[in-house]
């Protein structure tokens, strides 16, 4: 008979062994439950994260964070740090992950991994109700002072600030740069669309002009730790795979506002627009806005369409109907001129100085100009 009993010095001598073995960060998550430790810079405002007793309870950073985490088979620890301590955590391992960096005026001299880009941030310039509609960087007085975030850079003003041109003006976040411009603390500042859009909708943007000019975009991306409980290679693959499933793009669009803005001609008079008149002109209920201009609407079918009507209108396509056929009802009026795709009002936009439309907000380029973003 065969003997499958190790002598006891064999025993030990392996269990030696195992024990001088280096340990990787996955296994050792895996065998002490470890949770995803994930970095939450406190410059970060809604949708981006929601903020309860200054610690983060949701918000887009924060579910795709707990979505990670699930695909690993664990739970999500939040870490709130200073923007500037972000990447020190990760380098050392403090923090596995950290989502929605900003870039910084000085980066770190370290490249961390990071992440597929999971969606577009837009950068767009605001103003007060008070100070004139730009169409241009340039078209901004010298010495004007803009709202900004502390340590942030923002690539297509570095020279105006450089110069002197511009201004900056800190805030710690993007909440109380906006309510700082709300005071008219500073005629400008710059936010992302997301931010912009939830401060208009939850704390009332009235003092804020509608009109928005985009100043550049960056991919929303996932930075790793390279020294963390978890692999990058297993941080990566959650990640597409959130990405691939379309979880992702359903977490952002449960957040914020569809990426649509209400366009003109950079050749027209108009320079901004409520959404009361805006609802009114589309619907038919009136042909001509406060400062006396008669814009034409247009719009494309498909998902923008419907995004529009429920963003901007209020309504969906069947009570859009039934308000044009009670205009239409012994002539007064026309309903807005219905083209074939996005492309093609784009074109009858950039051609037609008096017609007003929507847009993705990835198609709005110089030639038009923003006079409305949801």
């Amino acid at each position: 008979m065969k003997n499958y009993f190790l002598p006891l010095f064999h025993v030990l001598a392996l269990l030696g062994l195992a024990l001088l073995l280096p340990i990787s960060p996955a296994m050792a998550a895996g065998e002490t439950g470890g949770t995803l430790r994930v970095a939450v810079s406190r410059s970060l405002a809604p949708p981006f994260v929601l903020w309860r007793d200054n610690q983060p309870v949701g918000g887009i950073d924060v579910d795709i964070a707990r979505a990670v985490a699930t695909q690993l088979k664990t739970t999500a620890e939040f870490l709130v740090l200073p923007r500037l301590r972000v990447e020190a955590a990760l380098s050392s391992g403090e923090a596995d992950m950290a989502c929605n960096l900003s870039p910084l005026s000085t980066p770190r001299n370290e490249a961390l991994p990071l992440g597929p880009a999971l969606f577009e941030v837009q950068e767009l310039l605001a103003g007060h109700e008070s100070a004139s509609m730009a169409d241009s960087l340039e078209q901004l007085p010298a010495g004007t002072v803009v709202g900004t975030l502390q340590g942030q850079a923002y690539a297509p003003l570095e020279t105006l600030f450089t110069s002197g041109k511009l201004k900056r003006d800190d805030a710690l976040d993007d909440e109380r740069m906006l309510r700082k411009l709300v005071l008219n603390r500073h005629p400008y500042g710059i936010s992302n669309r997301q931010s912009l859009g939830w401060f208009a909708a939850e704390d009332g943007g009235d003092k804020i002009a509608s009109w928005r000019l985009p100043v550049g975009s960056r991919a929303y991306r996932c930075t790793l730790s390279p020294r963390g409980r978890f692999e990058a290679r297993q941080l990566l693959a959650a990640l597409e795979q959130l990405q691939t499933s379309g979880r992702v793009d359903a977490i952002v669009a449960s957040l914020t506002a569809p990426p649509l803005a209400v366009v003109v001609s950079n050749r027209s008079t108009l320079r901004q627009v409520s959404r009361s008149a805006l609802t009114e002109l589309f619907l038919g209920q009136r042909s001509r806005l406060a400062d006396g201009s008669a814009p034409e609407p247009v719009m494309a079918g498909g998902q923008e369409r419907n995004q529009f009507m429920a963003a901007v209108l209020k309504r969906d396509a069947a009570q859009f109907r039934a308000a044009w056929a009670a205009q239409q009802f012994g002539g007064r009026r026309r309903p807005p001129t219905e083209l074939a795709s996005a492309e093609a009002v784009k074109s009858h936009l950039q051609r037609h100085v008096e017609a007003i439309g929507f847009l993705p907000l990835s198609l709005v380029d110089s030639s038009l100009r923003i006079v409305y973003l949801p």
